[in-house]
Parts: structure tokens; sequence; C-alpha cells
């Protein structure tokens, strides 16, 4: 079997990380300045997250509009670079960064599928030279509207993002996929080696 015909897929949150990177942002957005005004009016749907009324990605869209709606862009990716530095950099998993690097050093291809943003995850992921399918942020007049570009990437839109991104799917012998929750379980069932809260540390 030719291994040079693999392919890789990571989950982000839970999988490469220690934790929801997104909440950690938030809570690092919180600590930093983000505005009591915005906070207050985003409690109502903490609450309703906290008691399991909204599910997890659900919460994560509301919470997003009401704290970062018209936030200029810029503004916003300066506080991403200043928490990937000072936090991001220590929620990865050591046994996560060897798996990955032994699928580069294999020659397959490798890629983050996450319900994340894209502008959370891309620097992660250009560090590491690895592609990236993930939730984008909409944007107008270089600021955020609050509002996704693209269907949240999760359960299902995981596989329909990989099926649009990767041309060809069927021509790799083998397709490795790393998750650890259930918005991960319709990108395990395309694997031919699934792993499943594979990563301890």
């Amino acid at each position: 079997m030719n291994e040079s015909k693999a392919i890789a897929f990571f989950d982000f949150d839970g999988t490469i990380t220690n934790r929801d990177i997104f909440w950690d942002y938030l809570f690092y957005r919180l600590k930093t300045g983000l505005s009591p005004k915005k906070i207050i009016y985003s409690s109502p749907y903490f609450a309703l997250y906290l008691i399991k009324v909204l599910n997890n990605e659900k919460a994560k869209q509301l919470i997003f509009s009401q704290l970062f709606k018209d936030e200029p862009i810029e503004f916003f990716k300066s506080t991403i670079q200043k928490y990937y530095e000072t936090e991001l950099r220590f929620r990865l998993k050591k046994d996560a960064l060897t798996q990955i690097l032994w699928h580069k050093n294999s020659m397959h291809q490798v890629y983050i599928v996450t319900a994340n943003f894209d502008l959370i995850v891309r620097q992660f992921a250009t560090e590491q030279s690895i592609k990236l399918i993930s939730t984008k942020l909409d944007i107008e007049n270089a600021v955020l509207t609050g509002k996704f570009s693209t269907p949240n990437c999760y359960g299902e839109e995981k596989v329909n993002r990989i099926e649009k991104e990767v041309l060809n799917l069927t021509s790799f012998t083998k397709i490795y996929v790393y998750g650890d929750s259930k918005g991960d379980r319709e990108m395990l069932a395309l694997a031919t080696d699934p792993f499943y809260r594979y990563f301890k540390k």
C-alpha cells in the first residue's frame, strides 16, 4: 500500500488543543478589556448554554454576534495575535503535534477541519504548513458583521467541506481522522483509520 497516498484530517478544539479555543479566546478578551455592556447583553446566551437549552454551536454564533459585531477586523486580528502568543501556544497537545509531524514526514496531506474561526486557527495552521478548513467570519467595510460567511463547520458540514475542498478523496489509500466530540462523528466515518480522543497530552 502506498502510504504517500494518505490524507489526515484533524479536528482542532479538544483534539490538537486541551480545551475549546473559542471559549478560551473569549475569556482572554474578557480579561483584556472587552466592553462590560457587551458582556451583559450576551449573558442570557451564556446562561442558556450552561443549562443546555442552547447547544455549543448555536451558543457560539449568538455570543460571537453580541460580543464582536462591528469590531474593526484589524483590531480583532491584533487581539488574536496577542492571544496566540500568550495563551494558545500553551494549549497545544504535544502528542498531537508529534502526530502531525509524523504525517508530514510521511508525505501525507494534512488538514485541520474545525468549527472554530479561520482567523483564530490560521496562524497555527500556517506555522505547521498544513491546510485549514474552518468556519469563516463575515467582514464588510473592514468590520465584523457578527455573522458567518460560511455554514458552521460542524458535524455533517465538516464532510461537506472536505468533499468540496479535497478533490477526489477516493484516490487516497489511507484516510486518517482525529476527533474528540459528537461534532466529529460524520468526519470520523470517512476514515480508514479513525482515532477518537486519541491524544491525552
